[in-house]
């Protein structure tokens, strides 16, 4: 009874390669392996280009956006600056304004400043009022102690 072969075919050592077309079956099977290799290499190239191209993609995008953000602050900058302008335009304006009314009638001004003048001199006569209790209050406190 013959038993099986395990694990594939196993070569004798007494049949020679040349009966077998051994040199011939190598060479087709070298060449076959260079067409193979020759399709992986085609593959990794073409893979390279289009991950360069995916690259050079996302660098044309990250560039653009770039711009974009620029622009965007670019243009924000130039609002801001011209309501800054408009603002300050306007503020001179009402300055202005209220100059000339103020300067209507001298003697409303000299009003306005002697209210002025009252009001400074009511604050500090009330702080000296408080700063002489206070004095007072520190002497009694001595004397008592």
């Amino acid at each position: 009874m013959a038993t099986k072969k395990k694990g594939g075919s196993k070569r004798s050592a007494g049949k020679s390669s040349a009966r077998r077309g051994g040199a011939k079956r190598g060479a087709k099977r070298s060449s076959a392996k260079k067409g193979g290799a020759k399709k992986a290499v085609k593959k990794a190239a073409l893979r390279r280009g289009a991950k360069k191209a995916a690259v050079k993609r996302a660098v044309k995008r990250a560039v653009v956006k770039r711009a974009v953000k620029k622009a965007a602050v670019k243009r924000a900058v130039k609002k801001s600056a011209a309501k800054r302008v408009v603002k300050k335009a306007a503020v001179k304006r009402a300055v202005k304004k209220a100059a000339k009314k103020r300067s209507a009638s001298p003697l409303e001004r000299v009003k306005r400043v002697a209210s002025g003048v009252v009001e400074q001199a009511q604050s500090a006569v009330s702080s000296g009022v408080d700063a002489v209790k206070e004095l007072g209050e520190n002497i009694v406190e001595r004397v008592s102690s």
